[in-house]
């Protein structure tokens, strides 16, 4: 498993990973838009979790062969910088 371990709350990463899986497409894509410009915002710490939680939600989008839910979020954060 990629995401092992806990997060920095103390929660098992599995925990957030399953619950990507749960959300629908819409729900996924609000989920990496919020994700995507929080990783941004703690730039200047690299141990947040918001950085694995924006890559947790790429993969989500991978695996569902679903790149494109990503990219709108990602293009999203552009746009609204």
């Amino acid at each position: 498993m990629k995401y092992k371990g806990n997060d920095n709350s103390g929660k098992p990463k599995a925990d957030y990973v399953a619950k990507l899986a749960g959300m629908d497409d819409a729900a996924l894509f609000d989920e990496a838009k919020n994700k995507i410009w929080l990783s941004a915002y703690a730039n200047n710490n690299p141990r947040s979790d918001y950085h694995w939680h924006a890559d947790a939600c790429y993969d989500e989008c991978q695996s569902r062969n679903k790149p494109e839910i990503y990219q709108r979020a990602y293009d999203y954060n552009v746009r609204n910088a």
